[in-house]
């Protein structure tokens, strides 16, 4: 945590930590997180016990944009590299491939340009896009919808919800650097398996409308 605006008095320096580890503070299901990840976006950076910016007044007044140029990006790739079959095709007026796409997006975010091994073929480029849509877009209310497009919704893993669990390997001690403050026994753990079927690629139509005429059928499996 950093302090913004506010100041930290020196016995409250533990409040820099988050405590994700099982069992730790941030890991109780009413206040905490049961996957072990905390959402930070979104959250004013002044969201603090000592900023005091998580109040009504601050907290909630979130300009979310309709559309992000980053998802017209990633639509982009994904027409381009499953309309030409090819991660290097170009849509007539626009000079950018599928993977030069995705590389603007990463080349924000500061991260490598996609890797070779998902360049070979349009199925594992694929691959990359689904996981590039996750982690940029993320609790944005695209995942469902992108899900049902590639006919994954009703697939493991994406039915899984899972929690990241590791135990503490030593006591914490805010006095020296993070990074000496090793974690243990790392796993993952299923929380919950989503029920989707075949079914949920369609939503189901209005009990009434389905009644009006006969040849007006309910969508399949509804």
């Amino acid at each position: 945590v950093k302090v913004v605006q506010g100041t930290l008095a020196a016995n409250m320096e533990v409040h820099r930590y988050a405590n994700l580890f099982t069992t730790g503070s941030y890991r109780d299901e009413r206040s905490g997180s049961r996957t072990g990840y905390m959402l930070y976006k979104f959250v004013p950076r002044t969201a603090n016990n000592f900023d005091q910016g998580w109040n009504y007044g601050q907290n909630l007044n979130i300009k979310v944009p309709y559309m992000r140029l980053a998802d017209v990006y990633l639509m982009y790739a994904e027409a381009v590299a499953t309309g030409y079959e090819s991660t290097t095709a170009k849509a007539d007026g626009f000079g950018k491939s599928a993977v030069d796409a995705i590389n603007i997006i990463r080349d924000r975010a500061g991260v490598g340009h996609v890797a070779a091994q998902y360049l070979g073929s349009t199925t594992e480029f694929m691959k990359e896009v689904r996981r590039e849509r996750a982690v940029e877009l993320a609790f944005e209310g695209h995942r469902f919808n992108d899900l049902r497009r590639w006919r994954l919704l009703a697939e493991v893993p994406y039915t899984l919800k899972t929690a990241a669990e590791f135990d503490r390997a030593a006591t914490l001690n805010p006095a020296t650097d993070t990074k000496v403050n090793k974690v243990a026994n790392y796993r993952e753990r299923v929380i919950l398996q989503r029920p989707f079927s075949e079914k949920h690629y369609w939503l189901p139509l209005k009990r009434a409308d389905v009644n009006m005429y006969p040849e007006f059928s309910q969508n399949p499996g509804w």
